[in-house]
C-alpha cells in the first residue's frame, strides 16, 4: 500500500483533541448579574457572605415549644415567615410556627402539627419526637465556606442558590464571540425556490443553534462566494472581529475548496488538517493570535459531529469549563463491525443503560440525528464489538 502525502496529514481524535486543548484561548473576565450570568462558567471560587439559614428556623409547619415533662402546651403567638417578633416562651408555652420561620430563642422543639390534637389556644402531644425540626444557622452553609468553585457551569439551580446567600454579582470568562463561515455557491435559503443545480442551507442554522446552546450570543453569519477573492476576503474580516471562526464547506481537496488557502493567507497557523475518523475526515483547526479557526465538512451530519467532538470543547475550554469531551458508558444492543481503520462516531440513541446504532450514518444525512441523543465512539484499533459489551458514547447538545 503506498502511503500518500495527504494520508500523512491526518491525525488521531486523541491527538486532535489535545492539540485543542493545547491551544485554547482566553478571553479575560468580566462582573455581571447574576441574572444575566445563565450558562456562563464562574472565572472565580465562590465563598457565601452570611449563614444559611441565617437564623434557627423551622423546617416544618407546627408548633414551637418550650418542653417541659407533660403534654399539654399552651400556644401563645403565631410566627409567619418573614416575621421579625422577639417572642418569649415560658416552659410549657408555645407558638404556632410556618416552614421557614424563625424561631423564638426559648423554643427548643418544632412539634408537627400532625403529632398534636388542637383546642382553642392549646395543644396536647399525642407522638413524641427525637428531631426537634430546627435547622441551625449555617446548617446549609457557613458564612466564609465555598459556595460555588471556580469554573462551575452556572444553570439555573447554581443562579438561585446564589441569589439565596445574597450574591447579586459574579466573575465570569467572557463568552467568545463567533463567526460562520458557510461555503458553496449551490447553497440557497430556506423559503426560496430551488433552481436546478442549487440545495438549500442547513448548516448555518444548525451551526446557530448549536451556539446559541452553548451559551455563546454574539454570532454573525456571512456567505463566502467559491471564489479565491472573497474567500480571503471574508476569512479577513472574521477574523479581524471575531475570537472564533466555523467555515462550514470549502475545505476538502476539489478545485473549489479554497478555506484552507485563505485561512493559509490571512495568517492562520495550521494545527491539523483532517483526522482519521468517520464522518468528518476533512477537518481544519488554526490559530492565529488569540482567534482560532475551525473548517469544518460542508456535509450536514458531519459538520454537526465535527461541532460536538472538536468545536464545542474548544468553546467550553475558552468559558472556563476544562473538563471537555466526557464520555460515558452504555450496552450494544447489537453487534457492531468497523472494518475502516478508522474512528467512528456513530448516531446513537441511548436508552436505560443501553445504546441502540441508528441504521443510517451517512454524512450528508441529518434525519438520523434527530432521534438520536448521543454519538458512539469507536477508536481506530477497535473492529468488532460484541452484543452486550459496553461502549462510550458522547451526549450530544441539540
Amino acid at each position: 500500500m503506498f502511503v500518500t502525502v495527504k494520508d500523512k496529514e491526518m491525525i488521531s481524535v486523541k491527538e486532535a483533541l489535545a492539540l485543542i486543548q493545547n491551544n485554547s484561548i482566553s478571553l479575560g473576565v468580566e462582573e455581571v448579574s447574576v441574572s444575566e450570568a445563565l450558562d456562563s462558567y464562574l472565572s472565580e471560587a465562590v465563598f457565601s457572605p452570611i449563614n444559611l439559614p441565617p437564623f434557627r428556623q423551622s423546617a416544618m409547619d407546627g408548633f414551637a415549644v418550650r418542653s417541659h415533662q407533660g403534654g399539654f402546651y399552651t400556644i401563645k403567638e403565631e410566627i409567619q415567615a418573614g416575621d421579625s417578633k422577639d417572642i418569649k416562651l415560658e416552659v410549657g408555652e408555645g407558638a404556632r410556627i410556618f416552614t421557614g420561620a424563625q424561631v423564638p430563642d426559648d423554643a427548643d422543639n418544632v412539634i408537627m402539627k400532625e403529632h398534636v390534637l388542637e383546642k382553642e389556644e392549646q395543644i396536647f402531644l399525642q407522638k413524641k419526637t427525637e428531631k426537634n425540626n430546627i435547622r441551625i444557622p449555617g446548617e446549609l452553609i457557613k458564612k466564609g465556606a465555598l459556595a460555588l468553585p471556580k469554573g462551575t457551569l452556572l444553570n439555573s439551580a447554581a443562579l438561585a442558590f446564589l441569589i439565596g446567600l445574597g450574591i447579586a454579582k459574579v466573575k465570569i470568562n467572557k463568552k467568545p464571540s463567533v463567526a460562520i463561515l458557510i461555503t458553496g455557491n449551490e447553497l440557497e435559503s430556506a423559503g426560496e425556490s430551488l433552481t436546478r443545480g442549487k440545495i438549500y442551507d442547513s448548516n448555518s442554522i444548525m451551526l446557530k443553534m448549536l451556539l446559541k446552546k452553548a451559551g455563546i450570543e454574539k454570532i454573525a453569519c456571512y456567505n463566502v462566494k467559491d471564489t479565491e477573492e472573497d474567500s480571503v476576503e471574508v476569512v479577513k474580516k472574521a477574523i479581524e472581529n471575531y475570537d472564533l471562526l466555523i467555515a462550514s464547506g470549502g475545505i476538502s481537496v476539489g478545485d473549489y475548496d479554497l478555506m484552507r488557502n485563505a485561512f493559509q493567507t490571512n495568517g492562520v497557523c495550521e494545527k491539523f488538517y483532517k483526522i482519521n475518523q468517520r464522518p468528518g475526515k476533512p477537518i481544519y483547526f488554526g490559530k492565529k493570535e488569540n482567534t482560532l479557526v475551525f473548517g469544518l465538512p460542508g456535509n450536514p451530519a458531519a459538520c454537526f459531529i465535527n461541532y460536538q467532538v472538536y468545536v464545542l470543547p474548544a468553546i467550553q475550554l475558552a468559558l472556563g469549563n476544562e473538563s471537555i469531551l466526557l464520555l460515558k458508558k452504555a450496552t450494544l444492543e447489537e453487534e457492531l463491525l468497523n472494518p475502516t481503520n478508522k474512528s467512528l462516531f456513530l448516531r446513537a440513541e441511548v436508552r436505560g443503560g443501553s445504546v441502540k446504532i441508528s441504521e443510517n450514518q451517512n454524512s450528508a444525512m441529518l434525519q438520523s440525528l434527530v432521534a438520536a441523543n448521543a454519538l458512539v465512539y469507536i477508536p481506530e484499533t477497535i473492529k468488532k464489538i460484541e452484543k452486550g459489551e459496553e461502549v462510550h458514547y458522547l451526549e450530544i447538545l441539540q
